[in-house]
């Protein structure tokens, strides 16, 4: 923990000893009678960031997973990314790829077909917003 000293959200007061808001660590407060006064005017920014964190924390859980699976299946192999992208191709993203299919194909757990399938739709999603935005801001065009 640092020594630098913060400042209570309530009521200003400076120390080494201020203890930060568990939910959203984003406040500071000196002691409990500071943070339920401060909680009405704090409640929904703590919520909000609370939320962002758990989401960050989930996106990167799921993504070491993805990379496990990846990984402990080849699927980034010039083959096995071929067989992948043909499969994406044939049936559409927005149709989904079957992931008991997809599971017999690799040699992996329906389980494990789900995570890495939902996470290229993430990929696929972000790209097309990402080329979207672009477009919009006259990227790409000639």
């Amino acid at each position: 923990m640092s020594t630098a000293n913060h400042q209570c959200a309530a009521c200003g007061a400076e120390s080494a000893s201020i203890k930060r808001c568990v939910s959203c660590k984003s406040v500071w407060y000196c002691g409990r009678e500071c943070q339920v006064s401060d909680w009405q005017s704090h409640k929904a920014k703590c919520k909000a960031i609370a939320a962002d964190i758990a989401q960050a924390d989930s996106h990167e859980i799921h993504k070491k997973e993805f990379d496990r699976i990846r990984t402990q299946y080849g699927l980034s192999t010039p083959e096995n990314a071929e067989k992948i992208a043909n499969m994406l191709a044939e049936t559409g993203v927005n149709e989904g790829v079957s992931a008991p299919k997809f599971a017999e194909m690799f040699g992996m757990s329906t389980t494990e077909a789900v995570v890495f399938l939902e996470w290229i739709k993430v990929g696929i999603k972000f790209k097309e917003e990402t080329l979207d935005t672009a477009k919009a801001a006259g990227f790409g065009n000639k």
